[in-house]
């Protein structure tokens, strides 16, 4: 395999994965746009805080920061602070919206019996995106 190869695998890498982030701004946005608008959560699921916050707001945050840094990525051939950005948001991101679909999932504050619109908490829709931003990471940093 040719560096010119290499170079086009780590473009595709780094399009998938700026193309999740997207989907991450575009949903989180979502949420917390209707949360400041409406009053109300998504998908009549309840509602975490932090810090006086709903948690849609800050995983909309941490998909924008993600979104920065692969487009970094893309401008320039290598760039450490936008790699070291690329990696510890995405690990960041798995973290937060992990720990939040952990609550939604075994610890949900609706009861014994939860309906979800969406089919799951929306948190683990986030995770699940996240952990995918992440294995596009770990693969552009392997090539």
């Amino acid at each position: 395999m040719s560096y010119q190869d290499v170079l086009m695998d780590k473009r595709k890498i780094l399009f998938t994965a700026m193309y999740l982030s997207i989907a991450g701004v575009l949903f989180a946005g979502y949420m917390t746009l209707n949360k400041f608008l409406s009053g109300t959560c998504s998908f009549g699921e309840a509602c975490p805080y932090l810090w006086g916050y709903p948690v849609c707001i800050y995983g909309l945050i941490i998909f924008f920061v993600l979104f920065l840094a692969i487009l970094t990525l893309l401008m320039k051939k290598d760039d450490r602070l936008a790699r070291q950005a690329f990696t510890y948001t995405a690990i960041l991101g798995i973290l937060y919206s992990g720990y939040y679909a952990y609550l939604d999932v075994f610890k949900p504050t609706c009861g014994d019996y939860c309906v979800y619109q969406l089919g799951l908490p929306t948190c683990v829709y986030g995770f699940i995106v996240f952990l995918a931003i992440f294995v596009c990471m770990i693969i552009y940093r392997k090539k």
